[in-house]
């Protein structure tokens, strides 16, 4: 510790174990301040610059940096702080003594009326430190706040104005010596951190909110390191530069990602980057995409628009290499619509990170809600991975280049690793106001940020989409966007967010209305480019509409299917598909496969893997004959291929993305299914005023949107669709405000029409409550950004969301045995029947299995009126699960209780669950009761 530090100060306390032993906060400060110069040490070279720029160069950012951290606990200095330690503890122990030694040092200790918050404290008193020091600056009041609220936010959300002026008046009542220390305290930090040097400066020239919100980040992640008495023990004798050299040999950060300079040529690169695609070499698009890449002269928005299979991916991968090494960036964030379209490209990124040489070794998480069951995943954690890995074109064994490092497990945490695979959730949260929200900001602004099938976002997900792209201009940080199906107002609103947040909100994006496919856009230094529209091999589909019997279906089915095929049908609902499948099960002479998302996780993982097996690219296992219905899930990114496609219909865009899945690769098709077909269903009949949808879509997508989709359909000229040339043509029209609807259409087309555009609007609100202010309005850390009472979004109640939807229910399922015990369910892997011990929580692996038995329950059992009555049933199973709450991955859940033939009730409705058909719920009559 400095021998500066002044008796009293050393003698307040700053932490405290369950053991009763301390830590000066003086120490703590002095820990913090020394971790954050490893901290800044190993961030990406694009972060050191923007703060550079802000800060008044790297050693200026800093010295700036290590004086936040080493005064970040200043309002500990205080009466209110001082007195928890005489609260009495749940252990028995006492800590009384360290308000006693305070005392001794004249420091006066009452009990406080109303405790004040100690980030609150600390903030206010260094603005009035930095006011007294510097009360001649220019702006000197705003320069002050905006530096002080970093001290105020450091656990994760600042106080308001309301709370600083409370603050202020009980500090003027309170004793000189408090002061005095904190006084100390500063004056100490500033000259031993260097920021004398830089303060008056700092003082006179506001700190852009882009360095506000990461400079509060990395003051977190030296705080959260400095507070880990592992790391930093409370009675070491060693002098603070000896503890911080300890630390961080004990800590083992990585360094950020730095790629080594490759191949010129995009084929070379290309084969170095995907050594699994045999023979392979980059199409048209993927050579325009990585032009465009080297074209971009500051760092920017990449926009790829491409049909389904043409290999995004690989080019967003070899552009996103590129961009790194050009804007300095330390990793990668990849995005995905799900967690189960999350999963697998966590395994093709590491497959690409592996084949990419690089100067250090890096780490990766996958960040969702269940990354924790993912058996790669958790192979690759520190007490289980084996690090090494084959080369086999030099037969030669070397370290993986991207390992699961352990400080980045935690769940707020995994942001901050240098590369990221998970749901979009995962960076629409950084534009949702919530705790720690600046980790989030730190996470994404230091990785090249792609997010793949974005049209996916609804209006709700986009209204976050937008603030996250303004905030991601504003740091200069290189974004991807992908999707086969992006209407053009979207590719504008997209653009335009980008382009406001780099250059501020009068910036202007002027895009060209075409339907050129594919094509890639690029928003660059202040100027939107439409990229060369490549040409990519065509095929025509027959879209025709059929009847929604299912008599009809399978008489079409056995007819089609005379000299064998793999067929795919597509429903809206769960319902209709266990409905469909129930019918063809029995009447085919042939397989027939269901999937949908109400299946246990491990099934239907299993399932999807197994139809990407057989139906996909290689075709090696590709069986005669085969059924699949299913639901939306064989449109989001599973590389199956159908011989004939019948499809519920939907939203113009979606309907095309389904029709990606027929006729994908190039291979030999039965002669009844040589002719790409897609049949339409889903109408139970056509009327004059259009078509009246079969029994549940309606609830699914907008009427406005379906009734595009029905109309488009009838309009098309010998019902044939060129595929990909008329995608972009398509989506278009579907998505154009001023809609041209068939004559006897027009009423009900309109009224749908303007029945959906006042749902957006309601829905824009809503997303507006909890949304970031934009970059270019927020002006510090207290407006607009976490001034508010928040939550943590992936553990609330559905008030802070993302997402649009309804609270839904995720429950264990477990089933009675014969012996009276219970059991996991069948068909799900290595525990497959096992029984669960009667007293005691499931431990180890074995807890992990009954962990990934989960399925989502129905809306009609989770809806605003049922939920709080089934959660109460639900908790009230027949089997005890008080001893569960000690396990880390049972803790919290609901059970579902199956007996033994796979039946039970919620709501007074019967539930049944088997591993061919998922999760059933008998349906509602009219009148509310089990039909």
């Amino acid at each position: 510790m400095l021998n500066t530090w002044s008796a009293p100060a050393q003698s307040c306390w700053g932490k405290t174990n369950e053991s009763g032993d301390w830590l000066p906060v003086v120490q703590h400060l002095e820990d913090a301040a020394g971790i954050m110069a490893e901290v800044w040490r190993l961030q990406p070279q694009s972060i050191r610059s923007l703060l550079a720029d802000g800060l008044g160069g790297e050693q200026a950012a800093q010295a700036f940096l290590c004086f936040m951290a080493g005064i970040h606990d200043v309002g500990k200095i205080s009466a209110d702080f001082a007195f928890k330690a005489r609260l009495p503890r749940t252990n028995g122990t006492s800590t009384s003594y360290l308000c006693d030694q305070m005392e001794r040092q004249g420091f006066v200790i009452g009990k406080p009326d109303r405790p004040i918050p100690h980030g609150a404290l600390g903030q206010t008193h260094v603005t009035s430190w930095l006011l007294s020091r510097y009360p001649d600056a220019p702006r000197a009041r705003r320069c002050a706040r905006n530096i002080a609220s970093i001290v105020g936010g450091h656990h994760g959300t600042n106080p308001t104005s309301a709370d600083v002026e409370k603050v202020e008046l009980s500090l003027a009542r309170e004793d000189h010596l408090w002061k005095a220390t904190r006084d100390e305290v500063l004056d100490t930090m500033a000259s031993h951190t260097g920021a004398d040097e830089s303060l008056p400066a700092w003082m006179s020239s506001p700190i852009p909110i882009q360095a506000q919100v990461l400079s509060e980040a990395l003051v977190i992640m030296a705080d959260w390191i400095a507070s880990s008495e592992y790391l930093f023990p409370y009675d070491s004798t060693e002098s603070t530069p000896d503890r911080v050299r300890r630390a961080v040999t004990q800590l083992r950060l990585p360094h950020p990602w730095q790629p080594l300079p490759g191949p010129d040529n995009t084929t070379d690169v290309f084969q170095r980057s995907f050594p699994s695609i045999r023979r392979g070499e980059p199409n048209a698009m993927q050579i325009a995409a990585i032009k465009a890449a080297n074209a971009m002269t500051e760092p920017g928005l990449l926009i790829i628009e491409a049909p389904m299979g043409l290999g995004k991916t690989e080019a967003a991968l070899m552009c996103a290499e590129v961009l790194a090494r050009r804007s300095g960036l330390g990793g990668v964030f990849f995005g995905l619509p799900t967690m189960a379209t999350s999963n697998p490209m966590f395994s093709r990124v590491r497959e690409w990170l592996n084949a990419v040489p690089a100067k250090n070794r890096s780490s990766i998480t996958l960040a969702h809600s269940k990354a924790a069951l993912n058996e790669e995943y958790q192979q690759l954690m520190p007490w289980n991975a084996t690090m090494a890995v084959y080369d086999d074109a030099a037969t030669t064994q070397h370290e993986a280049s991207a390992v699961v490092q352990e400080w980045f497990l935690g769940r707020k945490r995994a942001i901050l690793a240098n590369h990221v695979v998970g749901t979009i959730d995962q960076a629409l949260f950084t534009g949702l106001k919530a705790k720690h929200v600046v980790l989030r900001h730190l996470g994404l602004a230091s990785k090249v940020v792609i997010i793949d099938e974005v049209h996916a976002a609804d209006v709700y997900m986009r209204e976050y989409l937008r603030v996250v792209l303004e905030w991601l201009g504003a740091y200069r940080t290189p974004v991807i966007l992908m999707s086969a199906t992006l209407p053009p107002a979207q590719r504008h609103e997209l653009a335009l967010a980008y382009a406001k947040g780099r250059h501020g909100r009068g910036a202007q994006v002027t895009l060209t209305t075409t339907d050129e496919y594919p094509i890639v856009t690029t928003v660059s230094d202040g100027v939107a480019q439409q990229g060369t529209s490549t040409s990519a091999p065509g095929r025509q589909v027959v879209v025709r509409a059929m009847g929604d019997s299912l008599d009809e279906l399978i008489h079409l089915i056995e007819d089609r299917m005379s000299d064998g095929g793999c067929v795919g049908i597509i429903r809206d609902t769960v319902t209709r598909a266990q409905d469909t499948f129930d019918a063809l099960d029995s009447r085919l002479d042939c397989e027939v496969v269901l999937v949908h998302s109400r299946f246990l996780a491990p099934q239907r993982a299993r399932r999807e893997a197994d139809l990407v097996r057989r139906l996909g690219r290689s075709g090696e296992s590709r069986p005669d004959r085969l059924v699949v219905v299913g639901t939306q899930v064989l449109e989001q990114a599973l590389d199956v291929d159908f011989d004939l496609l019948i499809s519920d219909i939907a939203p113009m865009d979606l309907l095309l993305q389904r029709i990606g899945r027929l006729h994908r690769h190039d291979r030999q098709r039965p002669l009844p299914l040589h002719e790409a077909t897609c049949l339409v269903t889903g109408v139970d009949a056509w009327l004059e005023d259009g078509p009246q949808f079969s029994r549940g879509i309606e609830l699914v997508y907008e009427p406005d949107s379906l009734l595009r989709t029905a109309a488009i359909l009838d309009s098309l000229s010998g019902g044939i669709v060129n595929v990909p040339q008329d995608i972009p043509r398509l989506v278009r029209i579907a998505y154009e405000e001023t809609f041209t609807w068939p004559d006897a259409w027009a009423s009900r087309g309109e009224d749908a029409a303007l029945a959906a555009h006042s749902r957006h609007e309601v829905a824009t609100s809503r997303a507006k409550t909890f949304r970031l202010a934009d970059p270019y309005v927020a002006s510090s850390l207290m407006k607009g950004l976490t001034d508010v009472s928040t939550v943590d979004p992936e553990n609330s109640s559905g008030h802070a969301s993302v997402r649009d939807s309804e609270d839904s229910i995720e429950v264990i399922v477990v089933q009675e045995s014969t012996g009276g015990g219970y059991r996991l369910p069948d068909d799900i892997g290595k525990f497959s029947g096992a029984e669960l011990p009667l007293f005691g929580a499931p431990e180890g692996a074995s807890a992990r299995a009954v962990a990934s038995c989960t399925v989502t329950l129905p809306r009609s059992l989770s809806n605003p009126w049922d939920i709080d009555q089934t959660i109460t049933e639900l908790e009230n199973a027949p089997i005890d699960l008080s001893s569960w709450q000690s396990s880390p991955w049972l803790r919290g859940q609901l059970v579902l209780v199956l007996d033994a033939d796979g039946h039970s009730t919620l709501l007074r409705r019967a539930i049944h669950y088997d591993s061919n058909r998922g999760l059933m719920v008998e349906p509602r009559s009219e009148n509310g009761e089990p039909a």
